[in-house]
Order: C-alpha cells, then sequence, then structure tokens
C-alpha cells in the first residue's frame, strides 16, 4: 500500500494540471531580480544570509559524503544563496536556477520552497511527489524560518539531493537546523534592541559613561566621555582605557585590584580650551564573582566649581580689603614721614650714604606704597572719571606709542591689528588703567619668553555689542594647573611678584563693565579683554 500524499501536494499537482501545465516538460524559473535588485536584497539580508551560511556549512560537515545541495530563499521565494555539491550545483544551473530567480508554483510546479512557505511547517518532496517527470530523481526537503517573536516569515532552507540519498530523518536534522537559525536571529534581534535602548540611556544622560571589559578594553565611550577626552568614539572604541592619563591608572586598580573609586575630581579642557572639572565614580563589574570589566561615570560639576571659586575669590578680595584698609591706615602715613625724612636728610650725610637713600630706602618705600595702592585697586571700584575713548586713537596714538619703546629695548615684535568693524568704535573707560593693564600683560610675556624672539599680536573683533581686545604672545605657555590661579590676589610664581599684577588687570576691566580671561598652551598665552561697545545708551 502506498503512502498517501500531503494534501498540499495533491493540491499543488491538481493546480499545475489546471494550468495546463505539461509534466514531461523541464520547468525552468520565469522571473529574475536585476542585479541591482539582488545586491539591494542580499544587502538588507545580510544578517540572515550570515546566520543561515554558518549553521548550512554545519550541516554540510554533519552530511559529508552526501551530495546535497543547501539553497535559500526570501519570504517571496527568491533564491538568495546556494552551497554544496558543485556536480548538482552545475545541474540546476543549465536548468536555469540561479541566484536571484522566483521559485513559484506558477513557474516551477510544485516545488519544495513555495510548499515549505506557503505551509510554514517541514516540507519534503520525494521522487514522483513532484509533478514534473525531471524531478522524480530528486529528493527536496524544505522549511521555513521566522522571526519567532512576532511570527514575521523571512525565507526558507531547502535541501536538493539524489533520490538514493533520500532519508526522513533529514527533514528532522534541518528541522533543528532552521530552529538553531530563529534561535540566533531571535538573539541578535533582541541585541540590536537592547543596544539601542542603552545607546538610547547612554546618549540621552547628562553624564559621562565609560565601560571596559575584563582586559580594560573600551566596549563604550559616550557622548559626554568624548568631550572630556576630545576624542570621538569610534577612535576609541577597541582600545586600552589606561592610554588615557585622566583615568587609566583608577581604571587598573577597578580591574584589578577591585578598588571602587568615589567622588574623585578631575580636572580637563573640552575642543574649546574651556575647563571642564568632573566628579568621578567607578567601580568593577562581575559576573559571579569574576570582575568581567568596569564601569566609569562622569558627573560635571564646572559650574558648581566655578561658583566656588568665586566665592573663594570674593573672600579673598574682602580679605585684602580689610588688609588694605588696615595697611593704608597704619603704614602709609609713617612711609610718608620716613621717606620725607630721608630726602631731607639725603643733603646732610655723605655720598655713600645718600645714595643708599637714594637708590635703595626710597625705591622700596614707594614700591610699598604701590603695594598699597594695588590692594586698594582690587577691593574697591576706580573713583576715577571714565572717559570715551576711540578703540582706533586708544591703540595707535596712545598703547603703540609706548610700546613701540619697550618693544626697540626688549628686540620684541610687536602687531596691532584693528578689526575694520571696530576701529571707530569707543568704550569708556580710563585711558592710564587701561593702558596699565596691557603693560602687566606686556611685562608677563617678557618674563613668559622662550628662545624664540617674542613675538606680541594685539587685535581686536567685534562681539554682538562688545569689543574683544586679544593680547597674545609665542611664549612658553602656562600650565593648566596655574593657568586656573593666575587672577587670584597674591597668587605668583616669581620669587619677586606681589601676584597682584593679573588681579589688578582684571579688576580694573571689571570695573568698566568688562571681562578677561587668558588661555595658554605650548605655543603661547592668549589674553581676551572684553569690553561694551559705547554708544549713547550705555549714558
Amino acid at each position: 500500500m502506498s503512502e498517501k500524499k500531503p494534501y498540499y501536494i495533491t493540491q499543488s499537482k491538481k493546480m499545475c494540471e489546471e494550468m495546463g501545465m505539461d509534466p514531461n516538460e523541464i520547468a525552468s524559473p520565469k522571473r529574475f531580480m536585476t542585479k541591482i535588485e539582488l545586491d539591494l536584497k542580499r544587502k538588507a539580508f545580510n544578517e540572515v544570509l550570515s546566520v543561515v551560511s554558518y549553521f548550512s556549512h554545519k550541516l554540510l560537515d554533519a552530511l559529508i559524503g552526501t551530495p546535497i545541495l543547501i539553497s535559500v530563499s526570501d519570504s517571496e521565494g527568491y533564491l538568495l544563496d546556494m552551497v554544496g555539491d558543485e556536480t548538482i550545483k552545475s545541474t540546476v544551473e543549465k536548468l536555469g536556477i540561479k541566484i536571484g530567480c522566483l521559485f513559484s508554483q506558477e513557474d516551477m510546479g510544485t516545488n519544495v520552497i513555495s510548499l515549505a512557505l506557503q505551509q510554514r511547517n517541514p516540507v519534503q518532496l520525494i521522487g514522483k511527489n513532484h509533478y514534473h517527470q525531471h524531478l522524480s530523481e530528486i529528493a527536496c526537503y524544505g522549511v521555513a524560518f521566522h522571526y519567532t517573536d512576532e511570527d514575521s516569515l523571512l525565507g526558507s532552507v531547502s535541501i536538493m539531493m539524489p533520490i538514493e540519498f533520500q532519508n526522513p530523518l533529514l527533514l528532522t536534522m534541518l528541522s533543528q537546523v532552521v530552529e538553531s537559525i530563529e534561535r540566533e536571529l531571535l538573539l541578535r534581534k533582541q541585541n540590536r534592541k537592547l543596544n539601542i535602548l542603552n545607546q538610547i540611556m547612554l546618549s540621552s544622560t547628562k553624564n559621562g559613561i565609560i565601560i571596559t571589559n575584563e582586559k580594560g578594553i573600551l566596549i563604550e565611550f559616550n557622548d559626554f566621555a568624548q568631550q572630556i577626552f576630545n576624542k570621538s568614539r569610534n577612535s576609541v572604541i577597541g582600545k586600552s582605557v589606561y592610554q588615557f592619563t585622566l583615568v587609566g591608572d583608577y581604571f587598573k586598580q577597578i580591574i584589578e585590584s577591585e578598588q571602587k573609586q568615589e567622588n574623585v575630581v578631575l580636572r580637563s579642557k573640552n575642543n574649546n580650551s574651556d575647563l571642564v572639572v568632573c566628579l568621578f565614580d567607578a567601580h568593577p563589574i562581575y559576573e559571579g564573582e569574576k570582575v568581567v570589566g568596569a564601569f566609569g561615570q562622569f558627573r560635571d560639576i564646572t559650574h558648581r566649581y566655578l561658583l566656588d571659586e568665586k566665592i573663594k575669590e570674593a573672600e579673598k578680595q574682602a580679605l585684602a580689603g580689610q588688609i588694605a584698609a588696615g595697611i593704608a591706615h597704619e603704614i602709609r602715613n609713617p612711609l610718608t614721614t620716613v621717606r620725607g625724612y630721608l630726602q631731607f636728610l639725603g643733603s646732610d650725610v655723605d655720598e655713600k650714604i645718600s645714595n643708599i637713600f637714594s637708590s635703595l630706602l626710597i625705591p622700596e618705600i614707594d614700591r610699598a606704597n604701590k603695594i598699597i595702592s594695588d590692594f586698594l585697586r582690587i577691593t574697591k571700584p576706580s573713583d576715577k572719571d571714565l572717559e570715551v575713548i576711540e578703540i582706533h586713537h586708544f591703540l595707535i596714538d596712545y598703547l603703540w606709542e609706548f610700546l613701540k619703546s619697550e618693544s626697540l629695548l626688549y628686540s620684541a615684535d610687536i602687531d596691532v591689528k584693528i578689526h575694520p568693524a571696530t576701529k571707530y568704535l569707543s568704550i569708556l573707560c580710563d585711558r592710564g588703567e587701561l593702558l596699565q593693564v596691557f603693560i602687566n600683560l606686556f611685562q608677563n610675556s617678557l618674563q613668559a619668553k622662550g628662545s624664540a624672539p617674542l613675538k606680541i599680536t594685539i587685535s581686536t573683533r567685534l562681539m554682538n555689542s562688545h569689543v574683544q581686545f586679544i593680547f597674545s604672545d609665542n611664549g612658553k605657555g602656562i600650565d593648566a594647573s596655574i593657568l586656573t590661579h593666575i587672577f587670584e590676589p597674591f597668587f605668583s610664581t616669581k620669587d619677586t611678584g606681589t601676584g597682584l599684577g593679573l588681579s589688578v588687570s582684571r579688576k580694573i576691566v571689571e570695573n568698566y563693565r568688562g571681562t578677561m580671561h587668558a588661555t595658554s598652551n605650548d605655543n603661547g598665552t592668549e589674553f581676551i579683554l572684553e569690553l561694551p561697545v559705547f554708544n549713547t545708551t550705555n549714558c
């Protein structure tokens, strides 16, 4: 008694008869993808084909010695890949069956690809189960595969072989392979979703995030971390976190010694050379009891840090005011008296003593008086009458006239560049005080002079309703650890310095409702003074 054919095979053969197909003719595909269409489809199916190819080759390895051809189609029946026995592959290609052709019942008659996609269940066509006679010596097995989480049909995997090698277990084996394919595809899909969620979380957080594996290799690096390190994500992923001097040692302690880090204050510069201050926390990542990586987080506290610095500076200035007031009352008058008597006695002593009075003692008293004046200038607004000064006039007719002789004396190259947009604008200031600011900057440049001839550029630019004076030099630059303190009263790196020059300079600029800041690197230092442009609305 012959085995009863499944109903879908019977229906398929009946359909072929009704369409007038001749079972004795050779069936060949009638529809094909264009090369562009095929390339686009294979590109879109790249991950699916990669997974199917992996498991297909495992199946070929398991059936080594058996002449089989494995075919992969998309959900419509278009053939996307064929691997396996070259003899079978050559034979079917002579029949017009090649990658990019469409397997449909209308064109190919009863075939395993169409039935597997139609039934969405494992299908086998053995010998005369095919409608066309030329396939009666062929055994075919086919199984459709899906995204199992949404029952979305993706395509089919089928096996073709000579009928003498048929084995019912092959359909079971193929079904198990397809189940493995579906699990892997689902896992990859879920990983993609997880990665997307991770990216959303990492990119939306206002904190910097760094994640490494157990060897310190970076596997995650979000947007804020890129700002801190001035490096793109793509340039650091896959590289060692130990190369970062800012955090490398901390991550090493975490991974090798499991030492957690909490509230470590880190300072760096962003792409605009602005100070960024962060609190750094980090801890190991465990799988069971094994360390499999490290997680680091940066919280931006720059605003809070700068506010604290301003408070500290205000406290220092208040202290300076108290000291200055005390010095002014308790010391200035005695100094004036001593200076007067030294001048008076200078004519009554011998020349050697008189010379000591004039060259040493009196200048030192004057220096002490200047320090007192500088103290007072830091702590209270200027009581001088301000005047409206045209920028071109100040820079060319006033500042340049002074610096011209200084540049010759110190062999410095000074270039003044006035932007046309600022040339005839005016500012409200005391020209003597503003000149003193530039003199202080010039003296700092002289002290920071490197081995190359000193070059100084003073330029201007218009920023909204403010004009910027940019004073830059090519000196040795200021170390980053020092740069944040240069405007603090009493801060100095020189043994003979009072640490008041830049502090007084900034106070003068602030008295004119302006700002002053500095940037520096190995190529030199740049000071930017920003003052409001004077117009009738300022009055």
